[in-house]
């Protein structure tokens, strides 16, 4: 195993290009490691088939990534193995931090998404533990190229008629050298988008541009600089409500509970910075830095609570007048170094590396109820009045969080023959927190929190042939509990822990023609707080359980054909809890089946001078919860949706038209309880033409 290097990429045709199926993962050991000498699952969409798919934000993507199911709206709205994340799970080239909070990132600047499931604090540090989403974006290149691509798009459904709602997005891609020796390489990206959603009144006018200089500074070692900024406006939109929590007791799709001007605004700057030095042909030494400054601020009357009327049609909605400030900052660096060598016949891939950063939370919450200020409620069905009576602005509410981590961490693979490999590794970590909550008339509130931490991890992978490996592998996670929440002593709790074991197969066969994925897993997830409904005191008892088998298969049967099949069957529900009525109870947004079938034939003769393709997705997923609390909680119905797409390339033009959700199905993407529902988008038709100049 240690030798064999040679296959590092396969090859998926798409219309007159080579699509690579990636053999190696930057995220999964930080090493230039074979995924298939990876004891972890991980799953790799690259660019190509996002521009299949004409995705213009990373959510677009989630319905073709197995064990992944969307709960929201929101940048890390999403579950992965039955579990929720945290922005911790979303990673920009391997470190937190993201510019945008109230949608999911732009594809604009993305090269590949690489998804690592289960725990993956050993190297990445607080996260939850359900794996890690890491965006790999665009890099500057040596070869001068330009591309400009324009996408226009409507819906054609019974909610909203062809012409009715649109939207456009423009991006400007160019790179190349700065300097005649190509030493000095830069990139700009730029991308506006202005989208009409079906919902009533809703719209999205967002500005995006990235900037990049690469300089290698010689033979071995290069350094790279960047800059994101994310100008986001969009009309607040809470969603549907479900009246006696009952998915069929809702208005039309399109109706919206907030007013004309409500919204909620994203503005974020980011500079990084990489280096990599390649010491010798065993050393490299990687330093990795991310510095973000986001600002998001929320104005609307939210939906607050649905009051269910012995007339359904009599039903109403109370909502809540919040206008709230956020400002974030991230500042974060990954410093490793890797080496390979051998002790007698032992070869040994080593990495140790130390993370970690601060972090400020800054909330400042200007205007926050109480309901019975807004009047009057609105029927859930006709809600014709918008009329209320704001706040005063200052509810006097302002909190402060500063965390600061750090982490120690390292791993070794050794290869103990060609068949067997053994990787061992482990991290400490520690973590201080600092809140402060300012309230007008009252003393400032202090609270301080000091989590320190060590997670081990260990793997064995069995090479069964150069084609087909087995692997065992125990990972843990850790995500430190709020600092508000304090146990009967006013002390802080341990941390929330997560641990995992997996086995799985893996195969690479006929060159690379077939490529097959197959695992199955336990999490278990312990140290959750919940409150003691007769002492009110938070306790440390609740636990989560997420248990199932997922697989993948990407196939190419013959040259121009390309199949991609997910599967994922995954039982995630509550194990323990001081409340035995909700033990067994499903987690949130946690379906029982999800998987996709797609697939993509080339016409292997040229038409009218081009080249034609076409391609068909089916995804599915069965019924899941808005919550897990059987009271609140509305089951949404399973779906199935197909999407369908036709492309066509001459010369350097490529157009293509893209039908999602092709037979208009009806289905949601995420909410809160009862009170917070969103529905998927109907039929949507885009049409795309990119040149390369």
């Amino acid at each position: 195993m240690a030798e064999d290097n040679s296959a590092s990429l396969s090859t998926l045709v798409v219309t007159g290009q080579q699509t690579p199926y990636i053999r190696l993962s930057e995220t999964a050991t930080k090493t230039d490691q074979d995924l298939l000498d990876t004891p972890f699952s991980v799953n790799i969409v690259n660019q190509n088939f996002i521009q299949d798919l004409q995705a213009e934000t990373l959510a677009d993507v989630y319905p073709y990534i197995v064990g992944l199911s969307q709960s929201g709206t929101n940048a890390n709205s999403f579950t992965l193995r039955g579990l929720s994340s945290s922005l911790q799970n979303v990673q920009i080239d391997g470190l937190p931090g993201l510019a945008s909070r109230f949608g999911s990132p732009s594809t604009a600047n993305i090269e590949r998404v690489e998804v690592l499931k289960g725990p993956a604090s050993v190297l990445y540090g607080l996260m939850e533990p359900g794996g890690l989403v890491n965006i790999v974006t665009k890099k500057p290149q040596a070869e001068a190229q330009t591309s400009l691509s324009f996408s226009g798009r409507s819906y054609a459904s019974s909610d909203s008629g062809f012409g009715s709602d649109v939207g456009g997005t423009f991006t400007y891609d160019s790179t190349g050298a700065l300097t005649e020796d190509k030493d000095l390489l830069y990139r700009f990206i730029g991308s506006v988008e202005n989208i009409d959603s079906f919902r009533d009144g809703v719209n999205d006018n967002n500005l995006y541009l990235y900037p990049t200089l690469s300089y290698q500074i010689n033979p071995d070692m290069n350094a790279t600089i960047g800059m994101e900024y994310i100008r986001e406006r969009r009309d607040a939109d809470d969603g549907l409500v479900a009246v006696n929590n009952d998915i069929t007791q809702t208005a039309s799709l399109s109706t919206r509970y907030q007013r004309d001007g409500d919204s909620d605004n994203d503005d974020g700057l980011t500079l990084f910075g990489r280096l990599e030095n390649q010491i010798n042909d065993s050393t490299v030494f990687r330093l990795n830095l991310r510095s973000v400054y986001h600002e998001d601020e929320r104005e609307l009357y939210e939906n607050n609570a649905v009051i269910d009327a012995t007339n359904i049609v009599d039903s109403t909605l109370r909502r809540r007048d919040r206008y709230q400030v956020n400002k974030r900052q991230y500042h974060f660096f990954d410093a490793n170094l890797s080496h390979k060598f051998e002790t007698g016949e032992l070869f040994h891939n080593t990495l140790i590396g130390i993370n970690g950063g601060f972090e400020r939370a800054d909330f400042d919450r200007k205007r926050f109820g109480p309901t019975n200020r807004i009047t009057p409620n609105l029927n859930v069905f006709n809600p014709t009045s918008d009329s209320g009576t704001p706040l005063a602005q200052d509810s006097g509410n302002h909190r402060i969080t500063d965390n600061y981590n750090l982490g120690l961490y390292a791993q070794d693979t050794v290869d103990l023959n060609d068949y067997i490999s053994v990787m061992l590794g482990g991290r400490f970590d520690t973590q201080r927190t600092r809140f402060v909550e300012k309230n007008v008339g009252k003393d400032d509130e202090f609270q301080k929190q000091n989590t320190k931490k060590f997670l081990p991890q260990a793997a064995l992978v069995f090479r069964a042939t150069d084609e087909i490996s087995l692997y065992l592998s125990h990972s843990e996670s850790f995500n430190p509990n709020s600092i508000e929440s304090r146990n009967a002593d006013g002390k802080s709790f341990d941390p929330e822990l997560g641990k995992q074991n997996e086995f799985g197969i893996k195969a690479a066969l006929f060159d690379d023609k077939l490529n097959f994925t197959a695992s199955s897993f336990k999490i278990i997830k312990t140290n959750i707080t919940e409150k003691d409904s007769v002492t009110d005191e938070n306790r440390l008892v609740g636990e989560l359980e997420s248990k199932g088998t997922e697989f993948e298969i990407q196939a190419l049967p013959i040259e121009n054909w390309q199949i991609r099949v997910g599967y994922a069957n995954v039982d995630s529900f509550i194990s323990h809890s001081l409340d035995s009525e909700t033990v067994g109870n499903r987690n949130a947004f946690a379906p029982k089946h999800n998987g996709f079938i797609w697939t993509r034939y080339n016409v292997p003769q040229p038409v009218w001078g081009g080249k034609v393709g076409t391609s068909l997705g089916l995804n599915y997923q069965s019924s899941q919860y808005t919550s897990s609390d059987k009271e609140k909680r509305v089951e949404l119905p399973s779906h199935t949706r197909v999407d369908l797409g036709f492309y066509y390339d001459i010369k350097q033009y490529r157009f293509a038209l893209n039908i999602e959700n092709l037979f208009d199905e009806t289905y949601y993407t995420g909410g809160s309880n009862d009170s917070k529902i969103y529905p998927g988008d109907p039929r949507l038709i885009t049409m795309s033409f990119k040149t390369t100049l």
